[in-house]
């Protein structure tokens, strides 16, 4: 099992900054990376369909035999539940490990958390933090679902991207925030025109949180990579794969360009 990649998945581009924290993190595992793009964005669909593809997905990867799956996508993790009694290999989600993350670092536990509609709609990262508050935090939560769409279209370091956010988060501007959850993969690209607004407040996004609770899985199981070699990362696309290597243009590590999937075909 100790030679078995690491599946990831993500609707798009942003769990490949996820993808990034887990290589940096276990340099000698191989890493299979699926982003859904064919089904982009994941945060306007319904309960029933999200549920659906997440597991296309994970079966996908079940097939390519990896030995845990890291959900790279708050969406998805909010709508993950059912794959307890799907598959047997674990699942880690970016919810809960984030949250915890965030609540530990915040100083004056006002935390404002960002992410999709349908994450938000959730309430996911509402009971998360209420589970873990002994302090009479001030938690606030955006439906942000504009982001992802702007992001994937390179709406970046520009005056449209600057705008956007600060049309969507300059109410939050006086909440005296000093942490932010990035509760979507994507949102880490908008570290510049988040900081515009809260120049102080810690952003957390998901990578760091999820690699060590993984790290923790791992452990648990004597699953660990013990072999020296540097890993290998596959990284595909279930739609336009040469958008998708143009778009992660910034991903630091090798890999051998973004190969077009069908998870439907491996579905079990």
């Amino acid at each position: 099992m100790n030679n078995k990649p690491i599946g990831v998945f993500d609707s798009g581009i942003g769990g490949v900054t996820v993808l990034e924290e887990l290589v940096s993190m276990f340099p000698n595992e191989d890493f299979i990376y699926v982003g859904d793009t064919k089904n982009l964005p994941y945060g306007v669909k319904t309960k029933e369909v999200l549920k659906g593809l997440v597991s296309n997905v994970s079966n996908y990867l079940v097939s390519r035999e990896v030995k845990a799956i890291v959900i790279a996508c708050n969406t998805a993790t909010a709508n993950s539940h059912h794959l307890k009694d799907e598959i047997d290999v674990p699942v880690i989600g970016v919810i809960s490990p984030t949250s915890k993350y965030a609540y530990e670092v915040s100083k004056n536990k006002n935390i404002l958390t960002i992410a999709t509609n349908v994450t938000i709609e959730s309430n996911s990262y509402q009971e998360a933090l209420k589970n873990l508050d002994k302090n009479g935090g001030n938690f606030y939560f955006e439906k942000c679902s504009e982001f992802v769409d702007a992001i994937e279209n390179n709406i970046v370091n520009i005056p449209e991207s600057f705008s956007l956010v600060e049309n969507k988060l300059g109410k939050y501007a006086d909440k005296n925030i000093d942490t932010i959850i990035l509760g979507c993969t994507h949102f880490g690209i908008y570290e510049k025109e988040l900081k515009n607004i809260f120049p102080t407040a810690t952003l957390v996004p998901c990578g760091l949180p999820t690699a060590n609770e993984l790290k923790r899985v791992l452990d648990e199981k004597d699953a660990l990579n013990q072999t020296k070699k540097i890993g290998a990362i596959e990284i595909n696309a279930t739609s336009d794969p040469d958008f998708m290597k143009e778009k992660i243009s910034w991903f630091k590590y090798p890999y051998n360009g973004v190969n077009l999937v069908d998870v439907l075909k491996n579905e079990k």
